[in-house]
């Protein structure tokens, strides 16, 4: 896979404007027969033919990683320990010490953290692009990005039949029982060590017998006690001290008229229990017993139970679903007239219309507020589900389907189980009925065709961050950052006229240090509101370079860019993860596909595909063509804060201090093949050369700035004296922008030196 391979080496630079002219070569690194061996996995890494197919996670049974039937899991013990111990946390942080412990006991190694840093890097490229592991001090977290963990879905479907035996939907218990069972492969944690077996595998056996014994105590209120006897006595035997499936198999023989034998259960687990307890029957055994002994009717015939499947009779409560209006909607006057008039208007079908933007860019706030302002036009009223889900996990169309039923239909009404059975009630129940749907923060078109009505009636609002254009007949919304104007007036609204009037150039920085971004915008407004003594300018400083972690100053109650940002990120492709932090470390203001391949130490067309992904999730956007014609890319402010965080902590300084190194020396390189081609005498390559030097003349500037001020001084002074000899070549004077993502905080900041003196000087 692309970004492993470390030593990448550049070819020659005759043409460096040239399609690929610094590609890197990627060497196969050498490899001991022990590193191997700890690494083999059951099928080879390039999984190119696998894009697009979901990651499966197991530890019920022997831990593997699978994808497209073949296996991608280490053999040895060590790493799959690491893998199943944050696996088994649930999106928990997991301490050093903890992994420590349950790899290698008490006697750890001396190299022990060399060792775990070592299997986190390559359990990393392993789940990519299903999950993420994260550092978060004092340990690691693994959260799903695009995976499915047997373990998480078994506990989803247990939880689902659990709620509906205590609804006595035993048909529906049965069911999800029996196929959360089904995920198990065997005993669970298979091929880990001892100390992890012995803390964790008595938790999950139990979470089992409890499933199995539940889809029991359904089976036996549906009726089936004949055939539930052989399997009961083969479960009584392998669990002698389990009453409650002791009490199940003397109610299945009693049933099956076998009345004797149910009694004569009764006393071996009495003198099992004595004998290996030291106890007496509980209370639950005793009725059954007692039961058995009177006759009881009770004891007799399932249990009543409500029809599977009933029409509704009446018309239910009309759902109203819609949060409240944003007291504090500010500006976006032609995209709310544009909504507002979809949702009023009369076209064929249900179409939805889906709101597209960045993380934060206020699309809940529009189509909440449209809607609000729209209520009267769907007297049928309005469902609302926020698709989201936990961090890494949207919620499944199968759950919304649920709430939204319960909310339509009669009170009661027992639901289908599949979710095409439920979609079909679903657009049943809505065929004469004028509603609103509105769907928010979807993550795909799959999630969101199940919940869409199939009458003209309705109207339906998606909001996304990616543009769903194979969502047929969708109209797209797409939703930029503020204009200055109104991020201005929010902060002015929320934090106070006054206070803004007071420091208009501070407010400039404010607004352009969160990107526009509307949700950076309203957290730093509440918090200047609920901080009255707070100066605009005590604001700036903590939202600058330098101080702490500047994404802690933008996190208001709830209101969160830093959470807000990771849902995305977590979803994105391990590639694309790993170039927006290896590019946060650069402080160039735009990046081209070439740069982008020399931090990956791949080719230049897997990097404009990264790229696109990038831009596809709103964690980059297009900044335009150079005069080479080239695509070039920015990073926003608010995300490269929050880049070059995940890039501390999901690496280490060495990784990063080689990322620098590798860009900066292209960057001289580039440099020096540009000088070449100027200065060898050939008209054509010459021509060719000049729109290149216009093309990355900011970029290298940029690069001078950063080696300059970062310590690599060997390149500082090259790249100062190629730039100089550049200079001079074009006769006209460079720019010197500040490097990109800098925040000193607002005022004129100190001028850079001019590299042509710093040339001189060094």
């Amino acid at each position: 896979m692309p970004g492993h391979r470390r030593g990448a080496s550049f070819a020659p630079l005759p043409q460096p404007w040239e399609a690929g002219a610094l590609t890197p070569r990627r060497e196969a690194p050498a490899a001991s027969p022990r590193r191997l061996d700890a690494w083999a996995v059951s099928a080879v890494l390039d999984r190119d033919d696998t894009k697009g197919v979901r990651v499966e996670i197991r530890v019920l049974g022997p831990v593997g990683i699978h994808q497209a039937g073949r296996g991608l899991t280490p053999v040895a013990e060590k790493p799959k320990t690491v893998l199943a111990a944050l696996l088994l946390a649930g999106g928990r942080v997991v301490s050093d010490a903890r992994l420590r412990e349950v790899t290698w006991g008490r006697t750890p190694p001396a190299t022990v953290d060399q060792q775990l840093y070592t299997y986190i890097s390559r359990l990393r490229k392993l789940l990519s692009p299903g999950a993420a592991i994260l550092r978060h001090r004092p340990g690691y977290r693994l959260v799903l990005t695009d995976a499915t963990l047997d373990h998480a879905e078994f506990d989803r479907l247990a939880g689902l039949g659990y709620d509906a035996l205590k609804a006595r939907r035993h048909a529906a218990a049965s069911a999800h029982l029996t196929t959360a069972l089904a995920l198990w492969r065997g005993p669970a944690l298979g091929g880990v060590t001892e100390h992890l077996a012995r803390v964790e595998l008595p938790r999950l056996e139990e979470a089992r017998m409890a499933a199995l014994e539940g889809r029991i105590a359904a089976d036996l209120a549906l009726g089936h006690h004949d055939a539930l006897v052989s399997e009961l006595v083969g479960l009584v035997e392998a669990h002698p001290v389990r009453e409650r499936l002791r009490a199940q198999l003397m109610t299945a023989l009693y049933r099956a008229g076998r009345q004797a034998d149910a009694l004569a259960e009764y006393r071996r687990g009495r003198v099992i229990l004595a004998e290996e307890l030291g106890i007496d029957p509980s209370s639950a055994l005793n009725d059954v017993f007692q039961s058995i002994l009177s006759g009881d009717p009770g004891l007799t015939a399932p249990a009543d139970r409500p029809p599977e499947t009933r029409v509704q009779r009446r018309r239910p409560v009309r759902p109203a679903m819609l949060p409240p209006r944003v007291a504090d909607f500010t500006g976006r006057e032609p995209q709310l007239e544009e909504l507002r008039g979809v949702l009023t208007g009369h076209q064929a079908g249900a179409a939805p219309v889906v709101v597209t933007g960045a993380a934060g860019a206020g699309k809940s706030a529009l189509a909440v507020q449209a809607g609000r302002l729209r209520l009267d036009s769907f007297p049928d009223g309005q469902l609302y589900a926020d698709l989201a889900g936990s961090p890494g996990r949207s919620k499944d169309p199968h759950d919304v389907l649920e709430w939204f039923l319960q909310s339509l239909c009669e009170p009661g009404t027992p639901l289908p189980l599949t979710v095409d059975e439920r979609t079909q009630l679903y657009r049943s129940v809505l065929a004469e009925r004028r509603v609103l749907v509105v769907l928010d923060n979807a993550h795909d078109e799959q999630q969101v065709r199940p919940l869409l009505p199939g009458a003209a009636g309705s109207r339906v609002v998606v909001t996304a961050r990616s543009r769903f254009t194979a969502l047929e007949g969708a109209r797209q919304l797409e939703l930029e950052v503020f204009e200055r104007s109104e991020a201005l007036a929010l902060l002015s609204r929320v934090a106070g006229a006054g206070r803004v009037a007071a420091e208009p150039a501070v407010a400039d920085w404010l607004v352009e240090r969160c990107g526009l971004l509307p949700l950076a915008v309203r957290v730093v407004a509440g918090r200047l509101a609920a901080k009255p003594h707070w100066t605009l300018t005590e604001m700036a400083r903590r939202l600058a370079d330098g101080h702490r972690r500047p994404l802690d100053e933008l996190r208001l109650g709830d209101l969160d860019v830093r959470s807000s940002l990771r849902r995305g990120y977590l979803r994105l492709p391990g590639e694309a993860r790993t170039a927006l932090c290896r590019l946060s470390l650069l402080r160039t203001p735009e990046i081209p596909a070439w740069l982008t391949a020399v931090v990956l130490e791949t080719d230049e067309s897997t990097a404009e595909d990264v790229l696109e992904a990038l831009v596809d999730a709103r964690l980059l956007e297009v900044s335009g063509s150079d005069r080479a014609g080239r695509l070039r890319y920015r990073m926003p402010p608010v995300i490269r804060l929050f880049a070059s965080e995940r890039a501390d902590d999901e690496s280490d300084g060495a990784e990063r201090r080689s990322t620098v190194d590798r860009a900066l020396t292209a960057w001289l390189l580039r440099a020096r093949a540009g000088v070449r081609a100027l200065t060898d005498g050939r008209p054509v390559r010459a021509a060719g050369a000049l729109p290149w030097s216009d093309a990355e003349r900011i970029g290298l500037v940029a690069a001078f700035h950063q080696a300059d001020a970062d310590g690599h001084d060997a390149t500082a002074r090259a790249l100062a004296r190629t730039l100089a000899e550049l200079h001079r070549l074009h006769r006209r004077p460079h720019h010197h922008p500040a490097p990109a993502g800098s925040a000193q905080g607002p005022g004129p900041g100190p001028r850079p030196r001019d590299a042509a003196v710093y040339a001189a000087k060094g």
